[in-house]
């Protein structure tokens, strides 16, 4: 049986993979990959997890632990490798394999030399009892950076370790940048062979393509598909023109088989590709299009067709915006808002009236900007509260906030990023201190390190949330109000964005200086006090 694409990608991975770790001085394999690739190469990894044809002689282990020092980030690694080995013990004798690595026995070093350390002795240990086992290939994916530089400095760390430098390393990296940021490209030219960057060839556009065409079958709806598939490629990789050429083709189909909600999602793609180039007046009159094709959806009933509505004053608002239109896009947005309220969406209710009030104020009319942010808050405070948390309702506020007083909102935001400044140094502190310690540090040594830097983070916090809450109660009395009503419905602790959570994710009970607020006003009548606004045209005039 043929391969479907997906497979075909997957075989090439697979080569791609066994041909450069064949070089005996590869440790480091980059891949680098197209933007919208991830899950595809996440796909790869996931695979070598299960016997196949796609598999490899080597055993991946992927970690996410997120980077924050050197010294933390070795001790994660470390933690994860031990979990996963006991959680597999009864897979592994399933196997046939003793699930005997005597891990608690190694010396453990919270540094780059010690993980890589670790790293050997699992592949040592493993490659004993298996006689096909070639490499432990540990994926280095962690779901936040504290610091680059800090992440760079412990790569360089590991590759210069025993255990990953050693002409008889069984342990290989693996790291992952985009052809449009290659982040890794520096660490490459730095290790010469020892880095290998591998641009792998598995864009979701082409693997969509050949999935379409390889479906067969015959009729208008395979047609279609096939040109949907080349119009959403051409947004992306191609002109305006280009795409308006193919979607007018599939627009043929879909208007003789009248599939009205097809063309609307043919008409937005076409805006798409307009507002791409700048040209905004095409794109507009696009969006109005995909707006009448889907009404007539809503004529036929068609399930849907109330979010394309919302959906194409959305597009078309933010056409208005980029093109520097304040007012109109103001109205477009609220006509969107009105829309999710017919939906009904109340999380892109609140969006519409937040950015027709954003709008409003980007324009200067200071009245229609705090009306239809108190709009926002009104929608806001009629769903379910653990749902606030997922909507902009915390922006809203905090666009509220710059309306009545942008000078006072700015140093409340300031204070966030003073905060996030005195985080970084003390980071970079402690790398520099845990960097003296050299290869193998004494866990007491590094206990003090991470103590004083732990202190440094509290300090921290609780000077910029004093800072926050001198300034909160300098504000006029609106300017209360409106924190008055985050605390009430979003968060007790609120006190203005970004947000600043504790630096060790402690309750309020354990912080070392629980917090004094200062005394705000009754919020009850900010949002109903709010002047009605008059309904919105139908449409947008140019």
């Amino acid at each position: 049986m043929a391969k479907n694409p997906v497979e075909k990608r997957v075989d090439t991975l697979r080569n791609l993979w066994l041909e450069h770790t064949d070089d005996p001085q590869m440790r480091v394999l980059v891949w680098r990959i197209p933007g919208n690739a991830d899950r595809m190469l996440q796909a790869f990894f996931e695979m070598q997890q299960h016997p196949g044809d796609w598999t490899t002689p080597d055993l991946f282990l992927r970690f996410d632990a997120p980077f924050d020092t050197g010294f933390g980030y070795s001790r994660a690694l470390r933690q994860a490798l031990a979990d996963s080995y006991i959680d597999s013990k009864d897979s592994l004798r399933e196997q046939g394999v003793a699930a005997d690595w005597p891990f608690t026995q190694l010396p453990h070093h919270d540094s780059a030399s010690g993980t890589m350390a670790v790293l050997a002795s699992f592949a040592q240990h493993h490659q004993a009892q298996l006689a096909h086992l070639r490499y432990v290939n540990a994926v280095l994916a962690p779901n936040g950076v504290a610091s680059q530089d800090a992440w760079e400095a412990w790569l360089d760390a590991a590759l210069h370790s025993p255990g990953l430098a050693s002409d008889a390393s069984r342990v290989r990296l693996t790291l992952v940048d985009t052809l449009s940021d290659r982040r890794w490209q520096a660490l490459a030219q730095r290790h010469g062979a020892r880095v290998r960057v591998v641009e792998a060839p598995i864009d979701m556009f082409d693997i969509a393509r050949e999935t379409v065409a390889q479906a067969g079958g015959s009729g208008p709806t395979v047609a279609y598909r096939q040109l949907l598939t080349d119009v959403i490629t051409l947004v992306e990789k191609g002109s305006a023109a280009q795409t308006a050429a193919r979607a007018e083709k599939a627009m043929q189909i879909a208007q003789r088989e009248q599939w009205p909600d097809q063309q609307v999602v043919l008409q937005m793609a076409v805006a798409g590709a307009y507002v791409k180039e700048k040209n905004y007046a095409d794109a507009i009159k696009r969006y109005r299009d995909a707006r009448t094709c889907a009404i007539q959806a809503e004529q036929d009933q068609h399930p849907m067709a109330a979010d394309l509505i919302m959906q194409t004053w959305f597009g078309e608002a933010g056409v208005w915006l980029v093109a520097k239109q304040p007012e109109k896009a103001a109205q477009a947005y609220r006509s969107a808002a009105e829309q999710a309220q017919r939906v009904p969406n109340p999380m892109f209710e609140i969006e519409g009236f937040r950015m027709a009030g954003y709008c409003y104020a980007q324009a200067r009319q200071e009245k229609p900007a705090r009306d239809h942010g108190a709009l926002a808050l009104r929608a806001a405070k009629s769903i379910d509260p653990a749902e606030r948390q997922l909507t902009t309702m915390a922006l809203a506020l905090q666009d509220l906030l710059r309306l009545q007083d942008p000078g006072r909102t700015e140093k409340l935001e300031r204070c966030a990023a003073d905060y996030q400044a005195a985080v970084a140094a003390a980071h970079l502190q402690a790398e520099q201190q845990a960097g003296k310690l050299g290869a193998q540090p004494s866990p007491a040594d590094l206990e003090k390190i991470e103590s004083t830097m732990h202190a440094r983070f509290e300090s921290g916090f609780q000077r910029q949330r004093q800072e926050r809450e001198h300034l909160i109660a300098g504000g006029d009395e609106f300017f209360r109000k409106v924190v008055a009503l985050a605390r009430e419905l979003l968060n007790p602790l609120w006190n203005g964005l970004p947000e600043v959570k504790h630096p060790l994710d402690k309750d309020v009970p354990e912080w070392s200086e629980p917090p004094q607020f200062t005394k705000l006003p009754d919020p009850s009548g900010l949002i109903n006090d709010a002047a009605p606004v008059q309904p919105s045209a139908s449409a947008v005039t140019a």
